[in-house]
């Protein structure tokens, strides 16, 4: 079986019939689904096909609150919502806020999608779920190094990146993705000096096989003020 997706990235709340920018914050996130709606729709499917948004955002204290209003706005106030990763960055500009995501195009044989929420995982902590299943792929939120028994940050580099790698481990294995599975891997650093512990902690989980596609983004800062998320996508 072979699937669809439709990625759309570099998303910004402009409206359509102006071609300038939103002037409210919350009505200019707000625009962005609007508009990523539209295009969706052209092509057979809807947000509630969405498997993947990352938001970058220039002020993380103050837009991701905006995300999530807009969010339980969607897909409701408990959900269940796509995957996300959220970064704050230093080059949107005049804006404030930056969508990519992808989108399932569904045919008649598609299954529903599966949102994965094991019980030895940690909770989320917003407006976003650890993972989703498709017929075809799971796709991983950016995983941070917390422990599901406290759902609190692990103290400490490499114990915390460690744990971001097994809660990743963990969700796909939940979708019936080995680790190894992964098609493409994305950290989000706020410093270099973190890809050479992610680089060492990496060859210990694929067991020193070759390694996924990765892509680096060195980010400003992401949520509570974290060092490392990583985001994967595994295939079926």
């Amino acid at each position: 079986m072979s699937e669809n997706f439709l990625p759309l990235n570099g998303q910004h709340g402009i409206d359509p019939e102006t071609g300038e920018l939103v002037v409210g914050p919350l009505d200019r996130v707000r625009q962005i689904f609007m508009n990523m709606a539209a295009v969706v729709r052209e092509s057979g499917s809807n947000l509630s096909e969405t498997v993947r948004l990352v938001v970058a955002v220039a002020d993380m204290a103050r837009d991701r609150p905006l995300i999530n209003e807009i969010q339980k706005e969607i897909w409701g106030e408990d959900g269940p919502f796509p995957c996300r990763t959220i970064i704050e960055v230093d080059y949107l500009g005049d804006d404030f806020v930056e969508i990519d995501a992808v989108f399932r195009l569904p045919d008649e044989d598609s299954t529903p999608l599966n949102y994965l929420a094991p019980e030895e995982a940690f909770t989320p902590t917003a407006t976003w779920s650890l993972g989703i299943k498709t017929d075809t792929h799971v796709f991983v939120s950016g995983m941070r190094g917390i422990n599901p028994e406290t759902d609190q940050l692990v103290i400490g580099e490499a114990p915390r990146i460690r744990q971001a790698l097994k809660n990743m481990a963990l969700i796909a294995k939940t979708g019936d993705a080995p680790i190894t599975a992964a098609a493409g891997l994305v950290l989000y650093v706020t410093d270099e000096k973190y890809l050479e512990i992610i680089e060492a902690l990496l060859g210990r989980f694929w067991d020193n096989k070759p390694l996924p596609p990765m892509t680096v983004n060195i980010v400003t800062a992401l949520n509570d003020d974290d060092i490392v998320e990583i985001e994967g996508t595994f295939t079926l």
